[in-house]
């Protein structure tokens, strides 16, 4: 008895340490975009079978999301819409406005180096429905005194874990001696009030992945990114020679890149904002539309 218990224990803990490998993914167009036009792909959230799509400046598309199609449901500039808004990386959080809301709380990251009403390196939180007016009920901010971030700052939400990750370039993307700062909070609350300042020394990690693990590159196009478990999925580039389209995975537990994906023969398009949904992950493009990739069956968890 004891044997087998230790065996399910086993199992059990190798269950949950799984981690998800798409180097031989299969890459499958889910449909294309019905955004705004001329005005270019952004962030990207899911929540159930819902997927919102964001645009420049904070315009949004609702899709029922389905395994082969995407159902156009309403579109809607955001509350948050203004030309100070690239609306770069988007992501449901856990509460929600009122209990009975459909949706829970929408965190948006600006991602301009032009500043939002003085503010700069902001997330948006947006009450948004299927029929209502979205409403802007949070603005949290980095209050970054010393400039450990440089062109624009990013925020993903660790739902898991309830924290609120900021990351992005210390200088801009092709900027000398630029680095990739990652920084970890603990997930604002909506009761702490109309805007929140966050300050560094508040942190609960700080770090550069470069002085971690030199793979990283110190010079590339930075994208949306999301959390499973204890990995970051970051995309980058825009789907040039010159500016390929990969996917890192950076362990945020061990400090170490997992996995590096060049996807450019496969998805010669932009990279935007990414997130998992039914264990594959879903990329949104700028120009190839919805991209699904599916982890191979004999890598999936190594």
């Amino acid at each position: 008895m004891k044997i087998l218990f230790n065996l399910l224990f086993f199992l059990l803990c190798l269950t949950a340490c799984n981690t998800l490998d798409f180097t031989n993914a299969s890459v499958e167009k889910v449909a294309d975009l019905q955004g705004v036009p001329k005005q270019g792909y952004q962030g990207m959230a899911i929540w159930k079978d819902y997927l919102v799509s964001l645009q420049n400046t904070g315009q949004a598309t609702i899709y029922r999301l389905q395994d082969d199609k995407l159902q156009f449901l309403r579109q809607f500039p955001l509350a948050s819409n203004t030309p100070e808004n690239h609306a770069n990386v988007a992501f449901f959080g856990k509460e929600r406005y009122d209990k009975a809301d459909q949706f829970p709380l929408l965190y948006i990251s600006q991602c301009s180096k032009q500043r939002y009403n003085g503010l700069k390196d902001v997330c948006f939180v947006e009450r948004i429905s299927l029929t209502g007016e979205p409403q802007l009920v949070q603005t949290i901010v980095l209050n970054d005194k010393e400039g450990l971030f440089g062109y624009a700052l990013q925020w993903i939400i660790d739902n898991k874990r309830n924290l609120l990750i900021g990351y992005g370039n210390t200088v801009e993307n092709m900027g000398k001696g630029n680095r990739w700062r990652t920084m970890v909070f603990p997930m604002p609350k909506l009761s702490d009030g109309p805007i929140v300042y966050l300050r560094p020394q508040d942190a609960l990690d700080n770090y550069c992945i470069q002085e971690l693990d030199s793979r990283f590159p110190s010079n590339h196009i930075g994208q949306g990114a999301c959390v499973v478990k204890d990995q970051m999925f970051i995309p980058v580039g825009v789907g040039t020679e010159k500016q390929p389209s990969i996917l890192y995975v950076w362990n945020l537990k061990k400090k170490q890149l997992d996995h590096i994906i060049d996807f450019q023969k496969q998805v010669p398009h932009e990279f935007e904002d990414c997130e998992l949904y039914h264990k594959s992950l879903i990329m949104q493009t700028n120009g190839g539309g919805l991209i699904r990739f599916t982890p191979n069956k004999d890598k999936r968890g190594k």
